[in-house]
C-alpha cells in the first residue's frame, strides 16, 4: 500500500518530463556529440541554419540560435521540437572509417522519433490500440536516444525524468487519463502571461513607488 502512495502523487509531468527535461538534454547531448564529431563549427551552423528560418505566424524563430538553452522555456522548447529535424538534416558527412561516428541520417531520425512520440502524448483520449501505438513510439525513441546520446550524458543517461517517461507514463494514463489533463503547462502558461508579463511591464514603477516605505518598515522590530 505505501509503494501505491507514493507511485500514485508522481505522475510524469510532460511540461517538466519532455519541454524542460528530456528535450532539454537532446538538445544539450546533439551539441556535444556536433562538437565533439565535427568541431565548433557545425554548433554554430546549427545555429545559422535556426535563425535563417522564414518567419512564419505562431513560430518563434530563434535569431541568436540556441547557445544558452538553460534560459529557453517550455513553449521555446516546443517551437524547437517543429523545426529540429530540418536543421539537423544533411547537416554533416559521415565518417565511415570511424565505427563509433554517429550517423547523420540516425541524428535526424532521433528527433523524427521525437516528434512522433511527443504528438501521440497530446492525444485528448486513448484507447487500449492508441496506448500501443504510444509504447512502442516511446521505446523507439528510448533506444534510439541511448544508442546516440549516451556517451555525451555525465550521467550516461542515469535521468529520472527518462525512466519515470519510459517505464510509468503508460500506468498515469490508464490510472488518471490522457496526459493534458494533468500537465502543468497549462497553468504555467497561464501564470506567464496573466501575472509575470504584467508584473515585468510594471514593475519599475512599483519598485520605485514602494520600496521606500517596504525597505522602511522593515526597520521596525519584529513584534510591532
Amino acid at each position: 500500500a505505501s509503494s501505491h502512495f507514493a507511485k500514485s502523487p508522481t505522475v510524469p509531468d510532460r511540461m517538466h518530463h519532455l519541454d524542460l527535461g528530456l528535450f532539454h538534454y537532446q538538445i544539450d547531448y546533439t551539441k556535444k556529440l556536433l562538437g565533439a564529431q565535427c568541431g565548433k563549427t557545425l554548433v554554430d551552423e546549427v545555429d545559422h541554419r535556426l535563425a535563417a528560418i522564414p518567419r512564419f505566424p505562431g513560430l518563434k524563430i530563434f535569431t541568436n540560435g540556441i547557445q544558452s538553452i538553460a534560459r529557453l522555456t517550455a513553449n521555446e522548447y516546443r517551437n524547437l521540437m517543429k523545426v529540429m529535424v530540418f536543421v539537423v538534416d544533411n547537416l554533416f558527412v559521415n565518417n565511415e572509417d570511424d565505427e563509433n561516428f554517429v550517423k547523420n541520417e540516425d541524428l535526424a531520425k532521433l528527433y523524427e522519433a521525437w516528434n512522433e512520440m511527443y504528438a501521440i502524448s497530446r492525444y485528448e483520449n486513448f484507447k487500449e490500440s492508441d496506448l500501443a501505438k504510444f509504447r512502442e513510439s516511446i521505446n523507439n525513441w528510448s533506444q534510439m536516444f541511448i544508442k546516440i546520446l549516451q556517451c555525451m550524458s555525465p550521467s550516461e543517461l542515469k535521468l529520472p525524468k527518462l525512466h519515470s517517461w519510459a517505464y510509468h507514463i503508460i500506468d498515469s494514463i490508464r490510472s488518471f487519463g490522457a496526459v493534458n489533463g494533468y500537465t502543468t503547462e497549462t497553468y504555467e502558461s497561464l501564470h506567464k502571461e496573466y501575472v509575470k508579463n504584467p508584473y515585468r511591464l510594471n514593475s519599475a514603477t512599483i519598485n520605485n513607488k514602494y520600496n521606500p516605505s517596504i525597505t522602511k518598515f522593515s526597520y521596525y522590530p519584529s513584534y510591532i
